[in-house]
């Protein structure tokens, strides 16, 4: 059930059409957010969310300039958030951290937020965020109840606390970009940042069931004066899309953007990030429901078309059941890579585990 919030303050300043701020209350204290609507959008649209988090130091709006994915957002129609931590940052569990607010309930605040008054689509939900909003980005994939259906990091990994406590209920595609070079989020990890860029994507490979050694793929270098270049490596054969861009000489920046704010060492200038990241994440989409009884508790969601339990072992039968009440899918035994549902039209149906039944929205 969605978290029920008090709007503190709603102010729309206008920058074009389709550009905003407001804000709301949580924790306590009044959060500010910036975002930016599609043009034309219809009151019967049901759009993705995307939330993109700053770094340390910075603001919502901040980034929204430095990004611009705004731009993307009206090409691609999709709508994009970008709010603002307390003291400029964000309560990742950071081992330097200044901010003790309840930031995790803050981002699935704005969630709630867009689906009840924007109709944003709830089975694609994203998450990027650069250094300190990397981490954060990380953090809710750990922690969250929440369904996203991808993330993105740059130069941000998991802290120390969230990398030993980590463990997501839903398997979360995730790309992380990182420079070799960074000085300040270091790629071979440290005590004021955390653990390693590899070593954290071991504890997500083991998560997802991905092989441990990644598919290397060069990545195109037309920039031949930036001092860096980017290759791909993807962590295949697992439950959900992993892969990592590891810049070599690459520093603490957004790549493909030549702006040095909140940022440190050499910028790669042979992609832009902020459309690499919406190309990995615009693709993914999740369905997920929870539900607790006495005796179990079952927590399913799907992720490229593939439907997965969170306790397997206690189902003995499934059923996907229409509005009609036919049965359009039956298993006796789930397995845990996953189940193919043939393809059925998107909309709500009944999903019975065992003796119980609960709605689930297919994407």
């Amino acid at each position: 059930m969605r978290s029920v919030f008090f709007l503190w303050a709603l102010a729309f300043v206008a920058v074009g059409r389709s550009q905003q701020m407001a804000t709301l209350a949580h924790d306590g204290a009044v959060r500010v957010f910036n975002f930016y609507l599609p043009s034309n959008l219809q009151a019967n649209e049901s759009l993705p969310l995307l939330i993109a988090l700053h770094g340390l130091t910075q603001t919502g709006s901040g980034l929204m300039d430095i990004t611009q994915f705004n731009a993307i957002a009206e090409t691609e129609r999709f709508i994009v958030c970008y709010p603002s931590g307390l003291q400029n940052a964000w309560n990742a569990n950071m081992n330097v951290s200044v901010s003790t607010t309840d930031d995790k309930g803050f981002i699935e605040k704005l969630v709630d937020y867009f689906e009840t008054n924007y109709n944003t689509n709830p089975t694609r939900r994203y998450l990027c965020g650069m250094s300190n909003g990397g981490f954060m980005s990380h953090k809710m994939v750990c922690e969250s109840s929440y369904c996203f259906a991808a993330i993105a990091s740059v130069a941000g990994v998991m802290s120390d606390t969230t990398y030993a406590n980590c463990n997501p209920l839903h398997p979360t595609p995730v790309l992380q970009i990182h420079g070799t070079a960074d000085p300040v989020v270091l790629y071979s990890g440290g005590p004021s940042t955390g653990p390693s860029v590899p070593d954290m994507l071991t504890k997500y490979q083991q998560f997802y069931g991905c092989d441990p050694t990644p598919v290397v793929t060069p990545m195109p270098n037309p920039n031949l004066t930036d001092l860096s270049y980017p290759e791909l490596h993807s962590y295949i054969n697992g439950t959900v899309d992993l892969k990592h861009i590891k810049i070599y000489g690459g520093g603490h920046q957004w790549p493909g953007i030549n702006t040095v704010v909140g940022g440190a060492g050499t910028i790669n200038m042979d992609f832009y990030s902020p459309q690499l990241i919406w190309n990995f994440l615009a693709p993914k989409s999740c369905s997920v429901q929870s539900v607790a009884n006495p005796s179990m508790l079952h927590t399913f969601w799907m992720n490229d078309g593939l439907l997965f339990l969170r306790n397997p072992e206690q189902v003995q039968e499934l059923q996907l059941i229409n509005l009609l009440g036919q049965t359009v899918f039956q298993a006796s035994a789930v397995p845990t890579t996953g189940i193919h549902l043939p393809s059925l039209p998107s909309g709500k149906y009944f999903l019975r585990l065992n003796e119980a039944t609960f709605p689930v929205q297919l994407p």
